[in-house]
């Protein structure tokens, strides 16, 4: 059984998990420290959760040993050929990544345009005639910026890399919104076609901190491919900004994947409705594993 318990330490209090077990004639325990704060009941009972899958020697929540093999072996058939390729091919094939992925990431998001659209404006540099909607294009023009910056970016995720990046996605598209979190601009959102409701603007700043402390608790004990999806969802459901929330989660949660030397993750907009489906089953119903269970399909899929 695993219980929290409330200690004092050179005056000060602190809680921690504690774990007993009986072995022989012996009781014994693991423990776990949580901090000086308790934490809130949803959070603490998946540490409860890590926690006992840790002591039974299972070393990721989510992924099985044959989950991480394959994974690996991507990863390894991935750099292996990168490696072979000269600097104007790897060039080439990012900018191949870059109209795809904006092409998907931005449909998903809502945005009106063709795959050949994006590859004349992001390749060719001629904006189609049939496009009369600046605004549009400068989003395209920005999320290929975004793309860029995160391949570059070596340093931490935290609240100042995440308005850098937004503030890159809707710079000349909506300044007023750019870089700026709700609850600096004291604004509320609703997400279109789905019975979810984003936390309050009032309740967001104690969320993303909170956000932000399970990231690097997580970051070092999570695999990568987990931590990248589980920060795309928590980041999409949190919705921090004013818009772009879901072009945001997905550049962030490839950030994490390309940090760590695997391939990017690529969600085509043909597979709308099951991406929905799996964000709904943790938005409505608080199950995560539907959602790393797609994105660990489309690593697979993609590379």
């Amino acid at each position: 059984m695993v219980f929290v318990e409330k200690y004092k330490s050179w005056g000060r209090t602190y809680y921690r998990l504690v774990h007993s077990y009986r072995k022989g004639n012996k009781i014994l325990q693991f423990k776990k420290q949580l901090g000086k704060e308790l934490l809130p009941k949803k959070r603490l009972e998946q540490i409860k959760k890590d926690f006992l899958r840790k002591i039974k020697g299972d070393k990721y929540t989510y992924l099985s040993g044959k989950d991480i093999e394959k994974i690996e072996n991507k990863k390894n058939e991935y750099n292996k050929e990168i490696k072979k390729l000269s600097k104007l091919e790897k060039e080439q094939r990012l900018k191949e990544f870059i109209i795809r992925f904006t092409y998907d990431s931005s449909k998903l998001s809502g945005v009106d345009v063709t795959l050949r659209q994006i590859y004349l404006i992001l390749k060719e540099g001629i904006i189609p005639q049939n496009i009369r909607n600046l605004r549009k294009v400068r989003e395209l023009e920005n999320h290929e910026k975004g793309i860029l910056a995160i391949s570059k970016y070596k340093g931490k995720l935290n609240n100042q890399f995440m308005k850098r990046l937004h503030r890159i996605l809707f710079l000349g598209v909506e300044n007023e919104i750019a870089g700026k979190f709700r609850y600096e601009l004291k604004r509320n959102v609703k997400i279109a076609g789905a019975s979810y409701v984003p936390p309050k603007w009032q309740d967001l700043k104690k969320i993303m901190t909170n956000f932000f402390k399970w990231y690097e608790s997580e970051r070092k004990e999570m695999h990568p491919l987990e931590l990248a999806a589980m920060v795309h969802l928590k980041i999409i459901s949190m919705q921090p900004f004013g818009d772009g929330n879901s072009r945001l989660s997905r550049l962030l949660m490839n950030w994490i994947l390309w940090k760590r030397n695997y391939p990017s993750v690529d969600i085509p907009i043909e597979d709308i409705e099951n991406y929905y489906d799996v964000l709904d089953q943790y938005q409505i119903e608080g199950n995560e594993k539907p959602f790393i269970e797609y994105v660990k399909k489309w690593y697979l899929k993609n590379n």
